[in-house]
């Protein structure tokens, strides 16, 4: 947390504190009700006043025992090695999570494995992986899945060909414009894209780790979007939100350029 906001939150507490102590002083001697009616409402103006400070707090708490997380792994990859058998929630860690340092302290938190930050990555615990080998690779996303090595692939070829039972797409980039996506696919690590103008995506596919390109969709009806996306998401054709849902959660921006209402649109959580 930068010094700022460390000052912040300690002009809020004490803002409070000087208020609650009213407040119960008013209460305990059985005061004056209008007195006391002014003191709460006084009390919701300042929370009020710093809800912003106060989401900032609940997210950084957030972000920080996530950081403690990887600082574990971390700590086992250095003592142990590249080669080293980690649990099913620790390859969570090392595969789908990246955190960002900056003087200021941690700038951001995300459900990816993001290029564009590699230089600036708090522990690169995927790189240290990936220098063991595809195959360990394929056996650590075979375990989060619960699939085969063989359904884990970073060749789209793989992806696309008859009966393909693909489950895990570990390549930097899927182009599926004019292609069907297996329907067993859950995950992509890299960007999705499609320029199709009428597209559709597996019904099981979960995670898009980069963007999620479909920029030339026109119609919501019967797409199911995954759950999360680390990247952006780019429905910038779509003028009517009929029929949409969107992911749980997005790390990157929402392009939703044409839309004329927004009606029907869910809340969407940002990492």
């Amino acid at each position: 947390m930068a010094q700022q906001e460390c000052d912040d939150v300690k002009a809020m507490l004490e803002e409070m504190q000087v208020i609650s102590l009213k407040l119960k002083e008013l209460t305990d001697s059985e005061g004056n009700l209008e007195e006391i009616k002014k003191t709460k409402e006084e009390l919701q103006s300042v929370l009020h006043k710093h809800s912003m400070l106060r989401y900032n707090l609940k997210e950084w708490e957030r972000r920080s025992k996530s950081i403690q997380r990887i600082d574990e792994v971390a700590e086992k990859l250095k003592k142990e090695g590249n080669d080293v058998d980690f649990s099913i929630d620790e390859l969570h860690t090392i595969y789908m999570t990246e955190v960002c340092k900056t003087e200021d302290g941690v700038f951001n938190f995300k459900p990816i494995l993001n290029n564009i930050y590699n230089k600036e990555t708090y522990h690169k615990l995927a790189f240290c992986r990936k220098e063991v080998g595809v195959k360990k690779q394929k056996e650590d996303y075979a375990r989060i899945y619960g699939c085969k090595p063989e359904q884990v692939t970073s060749k789209p070829e793989d992806v696309f060909k008859k009966n393909s039972d693909i489950i895990v797409f570990i390549g930097e980039d899927l182009n599926f414009t004019n292609k069907d996506l297996p329907e067993t696919l859950k995950h992509v690590s890299g960007r999705l894209k499609s320029s199709s103008t009428n597209e559709k995506l597996p019904k099981n596919l979960e995670y898009v780790g980069g963007n999620l390109d479909l920029g030339s969709l026109r119609s919501a009806e019967g797409l199911v979007l995954p759950k999360t996306i680390g990247g952006r998401l780019d429905l910038s054709s779509l003028r009517s939100a009929e029929g949409l849902k969107l992911p749980e959660t997005v790390g990157g921006y929402l392009n939703l350029y044409s839309l004329r209402s927004a009606n029907g649109l869910e809340k969407l959580n940002y990492a």
